[in-house]
C-alpha cells in the first residue's frame, strides 16, 4: 500500500505541477531507505511487507520523476471519457467518502498505477527520435488511451481521492485547451464547467471557461467567469497562509477582460462598473487613460452601446473609402440615438461622407446647421474658447467652406467670396488662411482687403511659410496703394526675413 501511495503522488506530479496535496505524504527522495508509511487501520508489519512487494510490482520513483518533464508534450492527444463525470459529481458529496471500503481503495490505486506505467512508456516513446511522426503519434495515442482507461477505472472505484481528482482535472484542462484550438467549443465548455466544479479555487479555470465563451460570442457568460477568475484570485491572496502580494497586472487584465465582455454584451451599467474597477488596478497612466476612454465610449450616447458599435463600424467603412455606405449608415443611425451630442457627431461624420461623395454644398449646409445649434453666433471671435468636440466641427466646417470658395473662384467670384467669408467667420484652426484668401480676392476694395489681411497677420502660426510670404507681399502692395509707406516697409522686412529663412 505504501508504494501504491507513492506512485499515486508521482503521477499526480506528472499531470499537475501545482496541485492539491494528496492524502499520503511524499517521502524524502534523497534517502535510500525510509520508514514505511502506515495508513490508518493498517498494521505496521503489513505496510512494510507491502512496500517490499511493491519494489517489484511498480515502476521506480526515478522513472516517475523522469515522466514529470515529458508528459506535457502529449497534451493534444489526451482523451477523457465523459462517463467519468457522474463520478465527479459523486465526489462533491464528501460526507460519503467513508463509504468506499479498503478493498476498493486498494483496487483504485492499482488502476491508478497502471495508468502511471502507461504514461512512463509514453514519455519514452516521445523521446524516440527515430520514429516517423505518424507512427509516433499513433503510439502516443495508444499509450494515452491505456492511461485513460486506467484512470477512468480508478476514479470509478474511488471518486473521493484528491490525488485522482487533481490529475483528472489537469487531463480535462488539456483536453479543453485542445478542443478550443480545434474550435470544438461546446465540448470545451462542458469540460471547463466540470473543472470549475471540481476546483473552485483555481482562477485559471474560470479564465479558460471565459475565453471559450468569448470565442463563441456568449459575452454575458464570459463576463461572469472573468469576474469569477478575478474574485477567486483575490480570495486566494487574501486567504494565503504565507505573505503574498497581489499581482496588480493580473488583476487589471482580469478586470479589463470582464469589462470588455460586458461591453460586447451591450451591458452598459456592468461594463462601466468593470472598467472603473479596472482603472483602479491600472499600473501605468496609459492603462488608466485607456479605461477612462472606454468609459467615455460607453457614455457617448448615454449607454447606448449598440450605437457606439454602429458608429465605429461606419467610421471604418468611411476610412476604407466606402463613403456611400457610410453616409447611408449614418443617416439610419441618427434616428436611433438618444442624445443631442451623439446626433451632432453623426451629422458631422455624415457631412464628411457627403463631401467625399462630391455632395460638397449639402455637406457645408449640414455643418452650418450643426455649428448654429452649438453656437448661436458662428462668427465668434478667435479668442472665444470651444471644447475639443465643438472645435472638430468648426475645423471641418471652416475647411469645407474654404475649399468651396477656392473651387468657385474660377467660375463665380460672388459665390467664392461668400464661402471664403464664411470660412473666415468661423473660429477654426486655419482661420488666417481664409482671411488671406478673402483679402486677395478683394484686391480692388483696398481698405476691405487690408482689413482681412491684417487679421491674418495677427495669427501667422496658422500659415505655412509660402502663405505667409504671399500674405506679406500682398500687404506691401495694398499699403503702397493707400500711400502707407511705414506699414509697407514693415511688411517688406517680414517678407525679406522669411525669404532668407526659406533659402
Amino acid at each position: 500500500m505504501r508504494s501504491l501511495s507513492i506512485l499515486a503522488v508521482a503521477v499526480l506530479l506528472v499531470g499537475c505541477g501545482t496541485s492539491e496535496p494528496t492524502t499520503a505524504p511524499t517521502p524524502d527522495a534523497s534517502s535510500r531507505s525510509f520508514r514505511a508509511y502506515v495508513p490508518p487501520g493498517v498494521d505496521s508489519s503489513t505496510a512494510q511487507r507491502a512496500d517490499s512487494m511493491a519494489q517489484d510490482a511498480f515502476v521506480s520513483l526515478e522513472k516517475q520523476q523522469e515522466a514529470r518533464s515529458q508528459v506535457e508534450r502529449g497534451d493534444s492527444l489526451v482523451e477523457v471519457s465523459d462517463t467519468l463525470w457522474k463520478y465527479l459529481d459523486l465526489a462533491a458529496d464528501t460526507s460519503a467518502a467513508d463509504s468506499v471500503g479498503q478493498d476498493r481503495r486498494a483496487e483504485a490505486l492499482r488502476a491508478y498505477n497502471r495508468g502511471a506505467k502507461s504514461l512512463i512508456k509514453y514519455q519514452k516513446v516521445t523521446r524516440a527520435a527515430e520514429l516517423d511522426s505518424a507512427k509516433l503519434a499513433q503510439m502516443q495515442a495508444d499509450l494515452l488511451k491505456n492511461a485513460q482507461t486506467a484512470f477512468e477505472e480508478a476514479i470509478q472505484l474511488n471518486p473521493y481521492d484528491q490525488g485522482t481528482q487533481s490529475l483528472l482535472a489537469q487531463v480535462y484542462q488539456r483536453r479543453a485547451n485542445r478542443l478550443g484550438r480545434e474550435e470544438d467549443y461546446q465540448k470545451a465548455i462542458a469540460i471547463y464547467q466540470k473543472l470549475t466544479r471540481l476546483r473552485k479555487d483555481q482562477p485559471g479555470l474560470y479564465l479558460g471557461l471565459a475565453n471559450v465563451y468569448f470565442q463563441i460570442e456568449r459575452y454575458d457568460a464570459a463576463a461572469t467567469n472573468y469576474g469569477r477568475a478575478l474574485d477567486t484570485y483575490l480570495e486566494s491572496v487574501e486567504l494565503a497562509l504565507d505573505s503574498v502580494r497581489v499581482d496588480s497586472g493580473r488583476v487589471y487584465n482580469y478586470a479589463r477582460a470582464e469589462a470588455e465582455a460586458f461591453r460586447y454584451a451591450r451591458e452598459a451599467e456592468q461594463s462601466l462598473r468593470a472598467y472603473r474597477r479596472a482603472k483602479t488596478y491600472a499600473i501605468t497612466p496609459a492603462q488608466r487613460r485607456s479605461m477612462q476612454g472606454w468609459v467615455e465610449w460607453i457614455n457617448w450616447d448615454d449607454g447606448n452601446i449598440a450605437a457606439s458599435f454602429a458608429r465605429d463600424s461606419l467610421q471604418q467603412l468611411a476610412g476604407r473609402g466606402d463613403a456611400a455606405a457610410a453616409a447611408e449608415g449614418f443617416r439610419a443611425l441618427k434616428s436611433q440615438l438618444r442624445t443631442a451630442s451623439a446626433r451632432n457627431e453623426v451629422d458631422w461624420r455624415l457631412a464628411q461622407a457627403e463631401y467625399q461623395l462630391g455632395e460638397r454644398q449639402p455637406a457645408a449646409d449640414r455643418l452650418q446647421r450643426l455649428v448654429q445649434r452649438l453656437a448661436p453666433r458662428p462668427d465668434t471671435t478667435a479668442s472665444a474658447a470651444a471644447d475639443s468636440t465643438t472645435q472638430r466641427y468648426l475645423n471641418t466646417y471652416g475647411t469645407i467652406c474654404l475649399n468651396l470658395g477656392r473651387r468657385f473662384r474660377r467660375k463665380n467670384l460672388r459665390t467664392a467670396l461668400k464661402y471664403l467669408k464664411q470660412s473666415a467667420a468661423v473660429a477654426w484652426k486655419q482661420r488666417a488662411l481664409a482671411e488671406l484668401e478673402v483679402g486677395q480676392l478683394l484686391r480692388n476694395d483696398v481698405e476691405a482687403s487690408i482689413d482681412y489681411l491684417e487679421r491674418a497677420a495677427q495669427r501667422p502660426d496658422e500659415l505655412g511659410t509660402k502663405d505667409k510670404m504671399r500674405l506679406y507681399r500682398t500687404l506691401v502692395n495694398q499699403h503702397r496703394r493707400l500711400g502707407n509707406r511705414e506699414e509697407a516697409v514693415a511688411y517688406r522686412k517680414r517678407f525679406m526675413a522669411l525669404r532668407r529663412e526659406a533659402r
